[in-house]
């Protein structure tokens, strides 16, 4: 075979290729089908409606709710468990926290509520307890 027709087998594989990878509206033509919306995009955290780990932003400034933060930080991707009891909506972050590290942030926000933040061992992530407060006589 000679070298034009190979470029002409490599066209034709090429084609269909590309013809198999484009969306097919009504009729078999490419585009949206007839009543689609245009989506947001194509990928998987798009079409299945959940949010980008790297596009979630944490509310770690003096006064926003303690709450917040820390959905923020599980949807971000670290696995924190509270209960509604221990972290009411009324806590509010005090001061920004000056740590890096998830676990000292944990503790600088939680510390004035008398509340800790433990590593879970049993699941992975943080469990935010109660401070135990030793009772002297």
């Amino acid at each position: 075979m000679s070298r034009i027709g190979y470029a002409i087998a490599l066209l034709l594989r090429f084609a269909t290729v590309c013809g198999a990878q484009s969306p097919a509206g009504p009729g078999g033509q490419g585009g949206p089908e007839i009543g689609e919306q245009d989506a947001q995009g194509t990928d998987a955290d798009v079409r299945h409606g959940v949010a980008d780990p790297r596009a979630v932003v944490i509310p770690l400034y003096a006064g926003a709710p303690i709450v917040e933060v820390l959905t923020a930080l599980v949807a971000k991707g670290f696995k924190i468990k509270w209960s509604p009891k221990d972290v009411l909506p009324t806590m509010k972050i005090v001061e920004r926290p000056k740590a890096t590290r998830i676990d000292n942030v944990l503790n600088e926000i939680l510390k004035p509520w008398d509340l800790h933040a433990d590593h879970n061992q049993m699941d992975g992530g943080y469990r935010v307890r109660p401070l135990k407060k030793i009772l002297k006589d």
